[in-house]
């Protein structure tokens, strides 16, 4: 299990890349961590250097960490 981050120091490009591993749709996973398509939106395109919403970024790690936790059946696994 890996060690919960900040809202403040997440990587939205990272955090865009782990949900693109989980091959979910963006509708699905705003939906399942409680957000709006449009804030996911906003929070995956930030820039390192700009600032994002740390409620937007919390429910998005929460909800990362759940669903890599137990994947759902959209998962892709490359070897």
């Amino acid at each position: 299990m890996s060690i919960p981050v900040s809202p403040a120091e997440r990587q939205p490009k990272g955090d865009h890349n782990r949900r693109l591993s989980l091959g979910m749709e963006p509708d699905a996973f705003a939906a399942a961590a409680g957000i709006t398509l449009e804030e996911l939106r906003e929070y995956e395109l930030t820039s390192p250097d700009h600032r994002y919403n740390p409620e937007v970024a919390r429910r998005i790690g929460e909800t990362l960490d759940r669903l890599e936790a137990n994947p759902p059946n959209t998962q892709r696994v490359e070897n």
